[in-house]
């Protein structure tokens, strides 16, 4: 297969559906990104084909994506959004397709064999070492720009959740809670609270 990661170039989702090296992959307005150690991301340089093995997330982002998506799961049963947990590949269009950690659907039409092609209502990063750059300004400005209702970004390292919410500009209104805060979406509430009580060594963790 053509090393299409290696090369600098403006990528597609056609592009993307060809890259089958065991390596996963998000594309942000035709850049390439490779999903690297820790869940974060480098960006695409003649370099990246020397990378031949990826380490797992970290056993505190898995938990809280564990934790979030099984909340969600339980707390949307019956109603008609229904959750997904990474990875799925959200193809917003040809030149954007990401894997986030976490999205609510409620519009079944957007949901295909492939992945969710068009804006979740929700989506939900955790973030990682490396990934605060990308998560907090690349995909914040993504997210903003196709619709998505609701970007939640969960930060472990400094102990907050910044909700972002569509205002009817257009714009989000960020506001900044503290990691136990309840988390309110459109469709219910969730919590990391307990979780960190029965964890309470997970507060103490510098990630």
């Amino acid at each position: 297969m053509e090393n299409l990661a290696s090369e600098q170039k403006f990528y597609t989702y056609e592009d993307y559906l060809k890259i089958n090296d065991g390596n996963r992959y998000e594309i942000i307005h035709g850049v390439l990104y490779l999903k690297d150690e820790w869940g974060d991301m480098r960006t695409n340089t003649s370099k990246i084909e020397k990378v031949k093995m990826l380490a797992a997330p970290s056993v505190l982002h898995q938990e809280i994506v564990l934790e979030i998506g099984a909340q969600l799961k339980e707390k949307l049963k019956g109603k008609k959004c229904k959750t997904f947990v990474s990875p799925i590949d959200v193809i917003l269009n040809e030149e954007n397709v990401v894997q986030p950690d976490i999205a609510v659907v409620c519009n079944d039409d957007i949901i295909t064999k492939k992945g969710i092609k068009g804006a979740p209502k929700v989506v939900i990063e955790v973030l990682s070492k490396g990934s605060i750059k990308n998560d907090k300004i690349a995909k914040y400005s993504l997210y903003m720009e196709y619709g998505v209702e609701e970007y939640i970004i969960v930060n472990p390292i400094n102990k907050e959740i910044i909700e972002c919410k569509l205002n009817s500009f257009g714009f989000y209104d960020t506001k900044k809670l503290n990691i136990t805060d309840d988390i309110i979406l459109p469709e219910c509430t969730i919590s990391l609270k307990d979780f960190y009580e029965q964890n309470p060594e997970y507060l103490k963790w510098v990630l």
